[in-house]
């Protein structure tokens, strides 16, 4: 399987809980599909990585499956977005 890795910056304080709780409600909507997956799959359903910087910190989430990765990147897009007042159209 080939890794999808998205890298998200995320600065600290309100943001960075708004990461966390998108991050939990997520994996919680998708347990019974990683629990499923992990039967054949060589490698964790989710992994994340934090490197911190200056007020911010870039997360690396990285999936295995693509179809994953582009929900949770769309959904992040459009929890971000709301709490910055700017609803994706």
């Amino acid at each position: 399987m080939t890794d999808i890795v998205l890298t998200l910056p995320i600065e600290a304080g309100e943001e960075a809980q708004l990461f966390g709780s998108f991050l939990n409600r997520f994996m919680e909507s998708r347990s019974s599909e990683a629990e499923r997956m992990a039967q054949w799959s060589d490698a964790p359903y989710l992994m994340v990585r934090s490197d911190p910087g200056d007020g911010w910190d870039t997360k690396v989430v990285t999936f295995q499956q693509r179809s994953v990765a582009s929900a949770f990147s769309a959904g992040w897009a459009k929890a971000r977005s709301i709490a910055q007042g700017r609803p994706l159209s």
